[in-house]
């Protein structure tokens, strides 16, 4: 029992493992109770919103509509199929927009995520859903802090890279989405670094088993968000093919490493291309958003540095935006790192200055993409027109936070006070502006009393960890304060809610199996009545098009095309309603909401499978009958099957 002791305790205490097991010993918590940060506890998407069967701290957010919508339906959907999730006939399959397989064998390996999903079919789903949700966040806590020291970096301040990232306002009202663009990626580039050095060390067959392992998770960065993946992801590639260039060993070892994990991730994301190119065929020639180009436009300075006093959101909306379109990474980290890199005169340590000039090169460049208005210039300059200037700056921060962490594993494990005091106040001169703007135009309720706590706080963070950067407790106060202003922002929900665990959704559990079965469809005219459909897997017309328009299936409803700019859309809901003896018409808002006004005999002659509606109202119609009624959202949905007419 001694010696056992002794080598667990030998075992925790080298390096970080005590922080390595702390964190899985966290995340076995959360993932064993079936805890996520999701808000499908939204009271529409209960079946009594009176008599919620959601079990949560804190409240869902309503901003985060794709998420509790849409997003987590799919993967309940998958997970109650344990195939593919139940999206509309109407858009071409959304495999590329949402990262699951349909079988294809390069998807179903770089879209490994979601094929954990389909473990709920045999283990309790609360758990299965809770391993897909934490799981990028795993993946970045193991990744970062190794390829960090792989780079010649401090593996310590790894970690606070890892937390600042994570607790950022722009991974939190998000859905941690900039999480999980970068953390396989990260992944892909450690592993690639290990490969390289499994061949300096000859150990030739884990070199190769590496290599490839680094090649498949790299093939997933042209899948992930467009605009975060290009904005953060390639940085972390480039950087990390750079590093294994200019060191001083062969030419062979150096060509072989990279070489042989870029061909498996071309290969594998050529792969994966090919299997969706239907799909991506739709989605690039849709008008909205395939066709839109970006230029760039100057960012509001507001914008650029809030996160530090964007605690506010949790109770009170802005005017003029929203919580998710207004969070953003910790951007004043750029500037921190400016005066750090100019006082210490160099790009950190020198094993890792390789790095730190990408980085460094790839910030100047998004900087610019945010603070210069380039006009129409802007939209024909390739791969930065793929991506707003919005959404450059709402993770320009990642980009910050790591180009800091790499300059302080440069400093002295001590400072003077001097570098510390002047990092401090322009920081805090920052903020405290950023601030002052942020109330004037966006958060008229931010008290001034809020602001003087958050420019203290990004204060008393920069000054800390300047002056004792690998210092343990530094690095969890700075985390600290770091969390303090977002991890509160979500609810902590326990368990599937009434998505999964009502009489309505179990009824529409057996419902579904009995369509797919039947190769039947069913039509709501509720879109939250779509969401439990689809988290049951119900095969259902109305709903989602989480991809490009399927023509063949549109021009069912629209044969002459004379609404195709309502619906050649993607990523966007499909709305019914449905108005007996009326012709059809289907409208847009402009953005993602196709509306489709139909009478239910025309649509049933139009697609023969429609098996079923769900109506909040009652139709008559010749070619319906009632069926039942089912409670959601605390209304009656009436049901029908239909007949053929007389």
């Amino acid at each position: 029992m001694n010696s056992l002791l002794h080598a667990t305790w030998s075992w925790l205490t080298k390096k970080d493992r005590w922080a390595t097991a702390l964190m899985l010993v966290v995340f076995a918590a959360l993932i064993l109770s079936g805890a996520t940060t999701s808000s499908i506890g939204m009271p529409h998407l209960t079946q009594d919103p009176a008599h919620p069967l959601t079990a949560q701290l804190g409240h869902a957010q309503w901003i985060r509509s794709d998420e509790y919508n849409v997003i987590t339906p799919i993967a309940f959907s998958i997970m109650s199929t344990g195939s593919v999730p139940t999206l509309s006939p109407l858009g071409v399959s959304a495999n590329m927009a949402h990262r699951f397989s349909t079988g294809g064998f390069f998807e179903s390996i770089v879209f490994f995520q979601a094929g954990l999903l389909r473990l709920g079919t045999f283990l309790p789903q609360h758990m299965v859903f809770s391993l897909y949700w934490w799981l990028p966040l795993i993946v970045l806590f193991l990744a970062l802090p190794v390829w960090m020291e792989q780079i010649g970096a401090s593996r310590r301040l790894g970690w606070l890279a890892a937390l600042l990232i994570v607790f950022t306002p722009a991974a939190a009202w998000w859905s941690e989405l900039p999480v999980q663009t970068i953390a396989y990626t990260i992944a892909g580039c450690a592993v690639l670094i290990a490969a390289y050095r499994r061949f300096l060390e000859k150990r030739y067959i884990w070199f190769a088993v590496l290599a490839i392992l680094s090649g498949i998770l790299l093939a997933g960065i042209p899948t992930f968000y467009q605009p975060w993946s290009i904005v953060v992801g390639v940085p972390f590639l480039l950087a990390t093919v750079l590093w294994i260039m200019t060191q001083k060993t062969t030419w062979r070892s150096r060509i072989l490493s990279v070489g042989l994990s870029g061909i498996v991730a071309l290969v594998f994301a050529a792969g994966v291309f090919i299997e969706n190119l239907a799909s991506i065929q739709a989605m690039v020639g849709t008008v909205y958003p395939g066709q839109r180009r970006s230029t760039a436009i100057a960012q509001g300075f507001e914008f650029l540095f809030g996160a530090p006093g964007l605690a506010v959101l949790r109770d009170s909306d802005p005017i003029a935006s929203n919580a998710s379109e207004l969070s953003t990474a910790f951007t004043v980290t750029l500037v921190w790192a400016a005066i750090i890199l100019v006082a210490s005169r160099s790009f950190g340590p020198r094993e890792s200055r390789a790095v730190a000039i990408t980085f460094a090169c790839a910030a100047a460049v998004w900087t610019g993409w945010v603070l210069v208005d380039l006009g129409g210039l802007g939209a024909r300059i390739p791969i930065l027109n793929l991506v707003p200037p919005a959404r450059a700056a709402q993770v320009l921060g990642i980009l910050g936070i790591v180009l800091l962490c790499i300059a302080l594993s440069g400093l002295p494990a001590r400072n003077a006070a001097r570098l510390p005091l002047i990092a401090a106040v322009t920081c805090g001169l920052v903020t405290v502006y950023a601030l002052s703007l942020l109330r004037q135009n966006y958060l008229p309720s931010m008290s001034m009393v809020h602001i003087a706590l958050a420019t203290a706080g990004t204060m008393i963070a920069v000054f800390i960890v300047t002056w004792r950067p690998r210092s343990l407790s530094t690095i969890v106060l700075a985390s600290g304060l770091a969390a303090s202003v977002a991890i509160a922002s979500q609810p902590l929900l326990f368990g599937l809610s009434d998505l999964r665990d009502s009489e309505t959704a179990k009824y529409l559990t057996a419902a579904g199996r009995e369509a797919r079965a039947d190769d039947t469809l069913w039509v709501s005219d509720s879109g939250a009545f779509d969401s439990v459909m689809l988290a049951n897997g119900v095969p259902s017309l109305s709903g989602y098009q989480r991809s490009g328009p399927d023509f063949a299936e549109w021009k069912k409803l629209d044969p002459t095309g004379e609404f195709e700019t309502a619906w050649n859309r993607g990523g966007g809901y499909i709305p019914f309603f449905f108005s007996p003896g009326e012709p059809t018409a289907i409208t847009t808002d402009g953005f993602d909401q196709t509306y489709v006004t139909v009478d239910p005999c025309t649509l049933h002659e139009a697609f023969p499978t429609l098996a079923r509606i769900a109506s909040t109202s009652t139709l008559k119609a010749s070619c319906l009958t009632p069926t039942g009624e089912l409670e959601w959202s605390g209304q009656r949905f009436h049901t029908y099957s239909f007949v053929d007419e007389p």
